[in-house]
């Protein structure tokens, strides 16, 4: 699998890798606000391919202090050959190399195998912490696109 950086040619490809992978698609992956982060974060928003075809994708962020992984997602068709945990090590990678000192990701309850992949890479679940949201514009919120 070689791995590059995001571009918006490939935004319909990462939405059927995610719908068809599970990840619940929002209002925060519309084309517009995936531009705002791939503008924001070139170098961590992150496409695997196999012979020019689009199997899988992370979309790393960085705030000026912590990292962030979202929506890593391989196509279903090449699931459980490492081509996750290949885009997961390049992505830490670049999060080392910029002096990342913490990386956090979050994971709905209820994806046991998304869990324990992370699990095995050597991520810890946190108890210490409670996740917390706020909606300020219930216009732009949406559950589904």
């Amino acid at each position: 699998m070689k791995i590059e950086q995001f571009n918006m040619k490939d935004y319909p490809a990462i939405i059927n890798i995610w719908e068809r992978a599970g990840i619940n698609v929002g209002s925060s992956d519309t084309k517009e606000e995936i531009e705002k982060m791939s503008n924001r974060n070139p170098n961590l928003f992150l496409v695997g391919r196999l012979d020019h075809n689009l199997i899988a994708v992370v979309l790393g962020g960085y705030d000026g202090r912590r990292g962030y992984i979202h929506h890593l997602a391989v196509d279903p068709d090449y699931q459980h050959q490492g081509y996750g945990k290949k885009l997961m090590d390049e992505l830490m990678f670049r999060f080392k190399e910029m002096k990342v000192h913490k990386i956090h990701l979050f994971i709905e309850k209820y994806n046991h195998s998304v869990i324990n992949f992370y699990k095995k890479l050597g991520w810890e679940i946190r108890d210490d912490l409670v996740m917390m949201s706020f909606i300020p514009d219930e216009k732009l919120y949406k559950w589904k696109l």
